[in-house]
């Protein structure tokens, strides 16, 4: 896969349940590209983690018995800026997952979604891309409570970006689909956050979905 990180992406699993992350945890090291590098039940001991080991990604359920994911997940991406969060919810509430993206989170699964969705959710984390399914995106784009339209426009550049970012492809395949620099492309979605009022790639889809400048992808992870 492009732009795959050769050694296993190591993910830190964090949720109070302790059957459900056991399971999680032996099902993902069956991934031969995945290693858990540890599973914890509480917000502290993952901080504990991460002050000492190294990840990529951070499986972070909502609801923990010191806090919730939401409210933690910048803290947690601090400790690691590198890393990238992706929130495990009981049920894809918008207002929940509303949350998740003013505080960093890259991606969204469900307790109810598949191992192989799990997986790809951790993959497309790990390199740069958002990881939500279709499904689950489509809760985000209802009516905008604040009811504002868009005061400039987007280029045809930018709406070609947001259209690869809506199929989850990373910063770098993006940028060699559309013969860019990095550097370049990451002005162009800089450019696209700020237009569309956005905290994040993810939310920016979200947003250009709700009003109709381009179309939710079909295909799940």
């Amino acid at each position: 896969m492009p732009g795959a990180p050769s050694r296993p992406i190591r993910v830190l699993v964090v949720d109070d349940h302790r059957m459900f992350r056991q399971a999680v945890a032996a099902a993902l090291d069956e991934e031969a590209d995945v290693e858990v590098v540890e599973s914890v039940g509480s917000l502290a001991d993952a901080r504990r983690s991460l002050a000492t080991t190294d990840v990529d990604v951070i499986l972070l359920d909502q609801r923990l018995p010191d806090g919730q994911g939401t409210h933690a997940a910048a803290e947690l991406r601090a400790l690691q800026p590198r890393a990238r969060v992706v929130l495990v919810t009981a049920a894809a509430e918008a207002s929940v997952l509303s949350e998740a993206l003013a505080a960093g989170c890259v991606g969204f699964v469900t307790k109810g979604d598949s191992i192989e969705e799990l997986a790809a959710a951790v993959r497309a984390a790990a390199t740069g891309a958002t990881a939500v399914s279709p499904g689950m995106l489509g809760r985000l784009t209802g009516p905008d409570p604040r009811g504002e339209s868009l005061a400039e426009p987007l280029t045809q550049r930018e709406t070609a970006v947001l259209l690869f970012l809506a199929d989850g492809l990373s910063n770098e395949e993006i940028s060699r689909r559309l013969f860019i620099s990095i550097h370049t492309l990451r002005n162009h979605i800089q450019s696209i956050i700020g237009k569309l009022g956005a905290h994040s790639k993810l939310e920016a889809v979200s947003v250009a979905i709700r009003e109709g400048l381009i179309t939710a992808p079909s295909a799940e992870l």
